[in-house]
């Protein structure tokens, strides 16, 4: 994935990992990057990131060698037609569901939870500041966060075994999103999440192929034709552009 730059990096990869990689091969150090154990690897291992990728590798100074275990593009281009047409597609006759919740700050947040093991509806309504005394009404809460994620690909449920509650597991765009130090690349990473989404779609097919100006009033109309989904309680459904 290094030596095949034409099909796996782009522009952006290119300007911030080359010069880095050429430090390596000169230096065999580069500024910035952190140390420390990896099981199976004798000596300090080094893990670097930037805004568009991340990687690990250890520095041999007898031989003069650099191996690396782990490259993870952060950010790529997208060919965002393409992509947003496969989705209108996939996306026929899918029910709608509109999020309780209408910062998107705060489903970045919900991934960062989740990675750190607060990933039950319970657990999630509790970090969130609820005030609820039954458990049922703080999972409430909680699900109002974790339905939103699952909805737009960045996790699923687990069903715990032998428990009636049930877990959040992040799906590999989550777990890039928690990975990431850089608020504008975990941004842009649910952006794309959100091309996917069925009720964004839906305005994007009115506004594009049907010709319609986006408006408040569309995105209204385009609401009131959703469900509230599964979350109950009584707050009006919000979306966030």
């Amino acid at each position: 994935m290094f030596s095949d730059r034409s099909a796996f990096w782009d522009a952006e990869l290119e300007q911030e990992l080359s010069p880095i990689l050429e430090t390596l091969k000169q230096c065999g150090e580069v500024a910035g990057a952190s140390c420390g154990r990896k099981p199976g690897v004798t000596g300090l291992v080094y893990e670097l990131g930037g805004r568009t990728f991340q990687i690990t590798y250890s520095v041999d100074v007898v031989r003069k060698e650099i191996r690396f275990y782990e490259f993870k593009q952060m950010s790529h281009s997208i060919d965002w037609r393409t992509a947003l047409e496969q989705d209108l597609r996939n996306g026929e006759d899918q029910p709608g569901y509109i999020p309780q919740i209408g910062d998107p700050h705060k489903f970045i947040m919900t991934v960062e939870l989740i990675h750190c093991g607060i990933n039950t509806p319970k657990d999630l309504g509790i970090a969130f500041g609820s005030g609820a005394k039954k458990d049922k009404d703080l999972a409430r809460r909680g699900n109002y966060l974790g339905r939103p994620v699952i909805e737009i690909g960045l996790a699923s449920r687990c069903q715990i075994k032998k428990q009636s509650a049930s877990t959040y597991v992040l799906t590999e765009r989550g777990q890039r999103i928690a990975q990431s130090n850089d608020s504008e690349t975990r941004e842009r990473l649910l952006a794309e999440a959100l091309l996917g989404f069925y009720p964004i779609q839906m305005i994007i097919e009115e506004t594009t192929r049907g010709d319609k100006e986006l408006t408040k009033e569309l995105i209204q109309k385009i609401i009131s034709l959703v469900s509230l989904g599964d979350c109950g309680g009584t707050t009006n459904p919000q979306l966030v552009l």
